[in-house]
């Protein structure tokens, strides 16, 4: 008959749940003392797990909304930066053309302004084409394409509405009807955009923030005026030097009026580029707020943990000496 009991047997076990019960106290309380929140939110609230879920619920719309925000404002600034760059090249084309009409008819000066414009329509075009995310800025809601063709396609559709024109006021009218006019060849054949596009939404009753497009009336001003001074070095029109110098003064007028439309626009934009700000500052007090209301609904006694942690390191090295007496019982200590 063996004089061993079941809670002898069990002892070494018993130990070894203790064991791993302070372990994990200790662990707890380490990461409870370290960020001086609780590890057992349901507990630590007995049960009344509400207020935190609410918080978080709006913590995490918060979190989804200043992304989207912040992905418009991203979209926004390039474009606000694209509208600058525009400008710049609005008025060195202007200041070039107005040089042109000062400078008398001359073939070869002529040639080179509208070869200019040509080019300076081109980087135009280029700007337009302006990516964000890998989506077209100023194509509307059609974001898979750029809103215009290059300089060359444009010309060549503009040139059927001023052929066999004979002065310089009746080609740059026939320019502005085909970029202007509703139904013109913008229209009908040179945008490839669709119409303005909002952006995500920003948060709960707040309208979305619509991004203009390459149609804006600004930008088609613009484009006007470049096409009719890029028409100067044009060799199909039937006009002459004359004329042709005329529309070298009437394109430049054009392009120094387009800049109160297109500061207009920029405005406009920027408008846009401060609610998007003032939006990211409240998003980000807001949840600064939630945030001090969630520390105070979780947050933990540091002396009390510390407290607490120091008596389950104690315990645990207690139960090791025992554990480690235990283990070397025997027969012969005990007949001792």
């Amino acid at each position: 008959m063996t004089w061993l009991s079941l809670g002898s047997l069990a002892l070494p076990y018993q130990l070894q749940r203790q064991g791993v019960a302070l372990r994990s106290e200790i662990t707890r309380l380490g990461v409870e003392l370290t960020t001086g929140q609780t590890a057992n939110p349901q507990q630590h609230l007995r049960g009344d797990l509400g207020p935190l879920a609410a918080i978080e619920s709006r913590l995490a719309r918060i979190d989804s909304y200043t992304q989207n925000t912040r992905l418009v404002a991203a979209r926004v600034d390039a474009m606000q930066t694209t509208l600058g760059n525009l400008g710049d090249l609005r008025s060195k084309a202007a200041d070039s053309l107005l040089a042109t009409a000062a400078s008398g008819a001359k073939a070869e000066t002529l040639a080179l302004a509208g070869r200019g414009a040509h080019a300076t329509l081109q980087d135009t075009v280029a700007a337009l084409g302006l990516r964000v995310s890998g989506q077209a800025a100023f194509s509307g809601i059609a974001t898979d394409s750029p809103p215009l063709p290059d300089a060359d396609d444009i010309i060549a559709a503009v040139l059927p509405s001023v052929s066999g024109l004979k002065s310089a006021t009746e080609i740059h009218a026939a320019v502005r009807a085909a970029l202007e006019d509703p139904g013109g060849v913008f229209d009908t054949t040179l945008y490839r955009g669709d119409a303005a596009g909002q952006g995500a939404s920003l948060g709960d009753g707040l309208t979305p923030i619509t991004h203009p497009t390459a149609a804006d009336p600004a930008i088609r001003e613009l484009l006007s005026g470049l096409i009719t001074a890029a028409l100067i070095a044009e060799p199909t029109l039937a006009i002459n030097d004359t004329q042709r110098l005329q529309l070298a003064q009437l394109s430049a007028e054009s392009l120094l009026s387009n800049a109160t439309s297109l500061t207009g626009l920029q405005a406009r934009v920027g408008q846009s580029q401060a609610t998007l700000d003032a939006r990211l500052l409240q998003y980000s007090t807001e949840r600064d707020a939630l945030g001090s209301s969630r520390n105070t609904l979780l947050g933990v006694d540091p002396y009390e943990a510390a407290t607490r942690l120091e008596e389950a390191r104690t315990q645990l090295e207690t139960l090791y000496t025992v554990t480690a007496r235990t283990a070397r019982l025997s027969l012969m200590e005990y007949l001792r």
